[in-house]
């Protein structure tokens, strides 16, 4: 699955997954790295409401609204989710409102609240639920967000039978009495803030963690590198997406800083990060995408 990303703290923090067509934030600068590809996006997920992770969503807009004015051709609604009580956000959306014409045409606003789910429009059963960030947003909450995708499972009960006798059985009495949908956890994305353990998103195939920090910070509002591999491990993802890097260090110390943490080379090589300033590509081997 190759990923778009960008992030400089306290700037600008956006992460494209280019098969889902879902965005992860929109910070400033989206539209400069990625022009046309702004045309696909389905789905887009704001994490808070400071501004480095969403203000790049009216040129968003904008560029959709001029390739649906000149090509006369509809652009399938942007679908965003948000944390509900942000009235930062709703005060963003009315501006944007009032001053792009066909917004209700463009968008479809969801709220979310912790725990709750939606069905994602980019890719065939996936689903996208939020999750209780540690991060302060004033009088405002902040979110993760787990993407799973539904996929269907032989029941246990049938596991070591004859093929002949469960195919009888879906002659018989079709395939779902065969098999159960099961979720499978595809992408963990932590947004902004001290890491917390979500257990239902563990053995992602990828783990999007932010790290602002070479060392763990008690009191700060955002995660130590340290604190980041740890939750990587505990959560037993297969690969882990590194962002929002403070520029107070340089690449090289933080390189060395990982080095240490994860002696093992096998380790190591599932993680990857995002240089703070620079344009990320990577294509990451997520099943199914």
């Amino acid at each position: 699955m190759k990923v778009f990303a960008f992030s400089k703290a306290l700037y600008s923090t956006w992460i494209y997954l280019e098969p889902m067509r879902l965005l992860l934030d929109a910070g400033e600068g989206i539209n400069f790295f990625l022009e046309g590809r702004m045309l696909a996006f389905r789905d887009l997920a704001i994490t808070h409401a400071h501004t480095d992770h969403f203000t790049g969503l009216q040129n968003i807009i904008i560029t959709r609204l001029r390739e649906q004015e000149v090509t006369g051709e509809p652009i399938p609604p942007l679908h965003i989710y948000y944390p509900a009580d942000s009235h930062t956000l709703v005060r963003y959306f009315q501006y944007l409102e009032d001053v792009l014409s066909k917004w209700p045409e463009l968008v479809v606003l969801q709220p979310m609240e912790p725990g709750d789910t939606v069905q994602l429009q980019g890719a065939r059963n996936l689903h996208m639920t939020a999750i209780k960030a540690n991060h302060r947003v004033y009088r405002q909450t902040a979110l993760s967000y787990r993407v799973e995708q539904k996929r269907y499972a032989l029941k246990p009960e049938l596991e070591g039978k004859p093929q002949a006798e469960i195919n009888k059985i879906v002659a018989e009495q079709g395939r779902e009495a065969v098999t159960e949908p099961v979720m499978r956890t595809l992408v963990y994305y932590s947004g902004d803030g001290k890491p917390a353990l979500d257990a239902l998103s563990r053995r992602a195939s990828l783990h999007i963690q932010e790290t602002t920090f070479l060392e763990a910070h008690a009191k700060a509002d955002h995660a130590g590198l340290p604190e980041a591999i740890s939750l990587f491990r505990e959560l037993e993802a297969e690969q882990l997406l590194l962002f929002h890097l403070s520029s107070r260090y340089t690449m090289r110390e933080f390189w060395t800083t990982l080095d240490n943490l994860v002696p093992d080379p096998i380790e190591r090589e599932r993680i990857k990060a995002v240089k703070p300033g620079s344009m990320f590509v990577y294509d990451f081997t997520i099943p199914g995408f």
